[in-house]
């Protein structure tokens, strides 16, 4: 329970740190809150790189426990930079596994994280989004900014096309192009999934109560034949 609590928290905390951090990004801030905001950043990375150690420490294979939490490492770095602050999505997707896992039946959220890859897709799509972003800002002429880069990275994943941005090298439009098809890809996966979840556990909880009301007319079956065998000895 206490580790749930921690691991909630900490999932809290990065949310917040998160929207901090966006928010001092792309909106003009005094000095003193974005230096509050940057130390907290800090204080949160600090946090991640001591649960990071104690975990490694606690750890039956290092090896493969520093393989499978290569991503999180990234979204731990507290450098002072778009591209690394953009990674704190990184450490919230691997947190919020982690009280899966631990809220839930280990077994049953393993089985369909294993399944799925549904932690990895969305580790992929964050990455995608932030490598889509910085492409179109660099070879882009018309896409001076990363506010601008990013509004039109999720501009066309979702296909909205508001038209207020438009590339105008081939370079970004080709981009634009992956940006579209990579998104399409992407949530389509992540939909069929959730569907696919919903689907398997409404048969699960039909299935749970078929084998209950079995086992009830089991149960009274069996009162039954006591009772006629009972009636027979008389």
């Amino acid at each position: 329970m206490k580790r749930q609590l921690a691991y909630f928290g900490g999932i809290v905390l990065t949310i917040f740190d998160i929207f901090f951090l966006i928010y001092i990004t792309f909106c003009p801030v005094d000095a003193s809150f974005k230096f509050n905001v940057i130390a907290f950043d800090l204080f949160l990375c600090a946090c991640f790189w001591v649960e990071f150690l104690y975990n490694l420490k606690k750890s039956d294979d290092r090896k493969a426990y520093l393989k499978n939490n290569s991503l999180g490492i990234l979204g731990m770095l507290p450098f002072n930079s778009v591209f690394i602050r953009a990674l704190r999505f990184v450490k919230l997707a691997q947190l919020i596994k982690i009280f899966i896992l631990i809220r839930d039946d280990q077994k049953v959220a393993a089985d369909f994280l294993k399944k799925t890859y549904l932690d990895k897709i969305i580790v992929i799509a964050i990455v995608f989004i932030v490598v889509v972003t910085v492409l179109v800002w660099l070879v882009d002429s018309n896409i001076t900014d990363f506010r601008t880069a990013i509004w039109y990275t999720f501009a066309s994943m979702t296909s909205t096309g508001y038209g207020d941005v438009v590339p105008t090298s081939s370079q970004g439009r080709l981009i634009g192009i992956i940006a579209m098809v990579g998104g399409i890809v992407i949530f389509s996966l992540i939909t069929a999934i959730i569907s696919s979840a919903y689907v398997s556990r409404l048969n699960r909880d039909k299935r749970k109560d078929l084998e209950s009301k079995i086992d009830n007319l089991t149960s009274e079956v069996e009162k039954l034949n006591k009772k006629i065998d009972e009636m027979n000895k008389r």
